[in-house]
């Protein structure tokens, strides 16, 4: 196995046991708040009546399932990319236990191998990409796509 090929593998058994082991908004691992910088930005489509956000590498829904409950008084939708089925799995439960699976939309990708179609998405969401992409290069060639023709779009990568 080459060396990203264990980092992967490595990775996704951590997240595997993490997901696992910890439940979601509960306190004792990092699942137990959405990034503060992700709900800030959010902010700034206060006013849009429809909203599409698009959240590359969603885990199960840390900061996917708080921006679907922002939608509960509006039109839109989340759009949520993750390459782990672990992953998609918990945050399909999550979205029906918290009430906002109409708002969810499931994607099992690769962040390098999901189609962006430019101007679909007012707001990427990218937490921790880097850690979800085979090389940089792939985020750098995605980077150039995520913002074609786009008013406003808010890119966080930690």
């Amino acid at each position: 196995m080459d060396r990203v090929a264990y980092i992967r593998e490595q990775e996704k058994q951590y997240h595997d046991d993490c997901y696992a082991r910890s439940k979601l908004f509960e306190p004792g691992s990092w699942l137990h708040k959405p990034v503060q910088t992700v709900m800030e930005l959010l902010e700034a489509f206060d006013g849009n009546e429809e909203l599409t956000v698009l959240d590359l590498g969603c885990g199960v829904g840390r900061n996917s399932i708080p921006i679907a409950e922002c939608l509960m008084h509006r039109r839109g939708s989340v759009v949520c990319v993750d390459v782990l089925e672990s992953a998609i799995s918990g945050l399909t439960a999550y979205s029906r236990e918290f009430g906002v699976d109409a708002f969810i939309r499931p994607v099992l990708s690769g962040i390098e191998a999901f189609e962006i179609e430019p101007g679909a998405y007012d707001y990427i969401v990218a937490v921790s990409a880097l850690e979800h992409v085979c090389t940089i290069d792939a985020l750098g060639i995605s980077s150039r796509r995520w913002l074609e023709g786009r008013r406003l779009t808010a890119l966080t990568v930690w």
